[in-house]
């Protein structure tokens, strides 16, 4: 099957965007001098996060989030360091994979960090 005409070996990712929108990726693709494909890779990469929600949805989300976050950040570092957190085999099955997924999410959540820091219990700062 990889030998075949039309055939890839990754897969595709595509999403709808309204009129506008195409145009202000167009636009912006064209200021940078990139080709399309590494303009939107490399956006949804380093692109900057931004956690909005009312007053209610925060203070629900914090407490989860502080707990993510340091969890979170303590398996990515013993994934990092190769410590032995799983058997030999289930590392080697998921240490690529979970080491993305974790370092994404510790990513949003630093930019989150706002919700939680200096905040107590009842949200109050």
């Amino acid at each position: 099957m990889s030998g075949k005409h039309g055939t890839h070996k990754d897969p595709t990712i595509a999403f709808r965007a309204r009129s506008y929108e195409r145009e202000q990726i167009d636009q912006r693709v064209y200021i940078s001098g990139q080709k399309k494909r590494d303009y939107i890779v490399h956006s949804c990469i380093y692109n900057h996060v931004v956690v909005v929600g009312t007053k209610d949805t925060v203070k629900r989300i914090r407490r989860q989030m502080k707990e993510m976050y340091s969890v979170l950040n303590d398996v990515s570092d013993s994934f990092a360091k190769q410590e032995n957190v799983l058997t030999k085999d289930g590392l080697e099955q998921m240490a690529e994979s979970y080491q993305a997924f974790l370092d994404a999410m510790i990513w949003m959540l630093e930019g989150a960090r706002y919700l939680w820091e200096g905040v107590d219990e009842d949200g109050e700062r």
